[in-house]
């Protein structure tokens, strides 16, 4: 069994994408790669050896061109081909490779962010680098504050996460992306998640970026009740972390940042009903995505979902019942009896 243990800066996104970096090499070079959280650093294990001789298929999970884009969206186009540049040279150095890995065979202190001669782009952070400010003399000028520098190393990780496991979806104002939190998370059950996530959620929704992470973590969640082989459910990701970015004439701000729980879900995917409740969830996000005069009902569900509470399950079916019996709108279909008391039951917990 190798393991590697990756100290957490206190960054989210940058320890999170940096975690499923490192775990995409382990798995590129063994073919078998386990990611998991474990509070003061990320576990990556792999069953298998290490064929260092696989070195070239890391070069598979570059990612194309549009995940590099957003990536790097705050950066002008050459900056962003010299990165690519540079991030490929690093991954094609064997020895820098194997320097990485053995520094993390045995656990180390808490990583520092601040040193390094790597640039931390805000859309790698956007929570953590907009709450950087450098000190002004006399407060007669204002400053974004001045760029994080990390080092070589964990710049490459943090980007080889983004480009493979991110979930992108963009209006022509907005931008928002999520990671999954990992809970004993297999690289290759992450990447087809991933995949099927992007195929499903087509687009911003129409409700906006709150009533859009409340749609991917409904399917996430569909999407761990598929890879579950018999036995009982076991969730592979702890939450959703996202960040919400604005365009402000051509440049990208950051607009906001959370982390959407994925608690209620996973109780909803434990009950008799998971699969009734889940796609229809999904089926009013989905038809509603596009439409508009439904962003109400949208919403209500989103907040629902993200804060189950009995005032905010009363809200949302007061909505959809209401929409059910307007003549006028498409219609989502009744609970059943059965699927709304496993509701009330998982909202009383």
């Amino acid at each position: 069994m190798n393991r590697y243990f990756l100290p957490k800066t206190g960054w989210e996104f940058f320890d999170v994408s940096r975690a499923y970096g490192l775990g995409i090499i382990v798995h590129a070079l063994s073919g078998d790669a386990v990611v998991t959280d474990m509070g003061g650093f990320y576990l990556i294990e792999s069953k298998r050896e290490l064929d260092f001789e696989r070195i070239e298929q890391i070069h598979l999970f570059l990612g194309d061109e549009q995940a590099w884009d957003r990536t790097l969206i705050t950066i002008g186009r050459k900056s962003r081909e010299n990165t690519k540049k540079n991030v490929e040279k690093v991954l094609n150095d064997l020895n820098l490779i194997k320097n990485i890995l053995n520094s993390l065979m045995y656990p180390n202190p808490p990583a520092v962010v601040g040193s390094g001669s790597e640039t931390l782009y805000q859309s790698m952070d956007l929570a953590a680098t907009k709450g950087i400010r450098d000190t002004i003399l006399l407060k007669k000028q204002y400053s974004e504050g001045s760029s994080i520098k990390v080092p070589i190393e964990d710049f490459v990780l943090s980007v080889l996460g983004y480009v493979n496991v991110t979930v992108w979806k963009m209006s022509n104002k907005e931008l928002i992306f999520a990671i999954p939190t990992p809970t004993e998370t297999k690289i290759l059950h992450l990447l087809e998640i991933r995949k099927r996530i992007n195929d499903a959620v087509k687009g911003f929704h129409n409700a906006g970026w709150f009533s859009t992470i409340a749609q991917i973590a409904v399917n996430l969640v569909l999407e761990e009740l598929d890879v579950k082989k018999g036995g009982k459910f076991a969730p592979k990701f702890s939450s959703l972390k996202y960040g919400v970015m604005t365009k402000t004439g051509n440049q990208w701000k950051p607009l906001t940042g959370g982390i959407f729980p994925l608690d209620f879900l996973h109780r909803i995917a434990e009950s008799n009903e998971a699969k009734n409740l889940l796609n229809k969830w999904k089926s009013i996000f989905e038809r509603t995505a596009f439409r508009k005069g439904y962003e109400d009902l949208s919403v209500a569900l989103a907040e629902f979902i993200a804060n189950p509470t009995l005032s905010n399950y009363e809200r949302y079916i007061r909505l959809h019942l209401r929409n059910e019996l307007d003549k006028n709108r498409i219609k989502f279909g009744s609970y059943e009896r059965k699927a709304l008391e496993e509701v009330v039951n998982v909202v009383g917990v």
